[in-house]
């Protein structure tokens, strides 16, 4: 889940919690282990778990750019969905058939995409910029290779 710069550094409101002390401890421990703050990791929990309260066919995956969201049961990205319904003219049932998914995921991608358009909009630009990197890499190595 990739913020903008505006949006982590946009002021924050202080709530008070209690906690279980079990629940408190596996937090303090979660938070040692992803080496984040404990705020942090329960403003994480909390942004997500009311995104699935709505999308809950959308869950939430790490990787080596950050926090996306991605297609319950698989290892689509939203961005990935909705790139591919664009390259099928807009057309959802095109994309289930291509993806190999049911429509109702698809559906659900472009649902979560009309709620935060600008989030995956940002994955997406990131994603092809990386991607053009790395096929410019791939083409420095072929010609010093071949």
């Amino acid at each position: 889940m990739a913020m903008s710069a505006a949006e982590r550094s946009a002021p924050k409101t202080p709530l008070s919690f209690r906690l279980r002390g079990e629940t408190a401890r596996l937090l303090e421990q979660r938070a040692q282990e992803a080496g984040e703050t404990q705020t942090a990791l329960v403003e994480r929990y909390v942004e997500e778990g009311l995104r699935t309260d709505t999308h809950p066919l959308v869950t939430f995956r790490d990787g080596t750019a950050g926090r996306r969201p991605c297609i319950v049961g698989t290892s689509l990205g939203v961005w990935q969905v909705i790139e591919t319904i664009r390259q099928n003219g807009g057309s959802i049932a095109e994309t289930a058939d291509y993806l190999g998914k049911p429509v109702e995921l698809i559906e659900a991608a472009a649902r979560y995409y009309a709620d935060f358009t600008d989030e995956i909009d940002r994955w997406t630009e990131r994603a092809n910029a990386f991607a053009q990197r790395e096929e410019a890499n791939w083409r420095r190595q072929q010609q010093l290779l071949g």
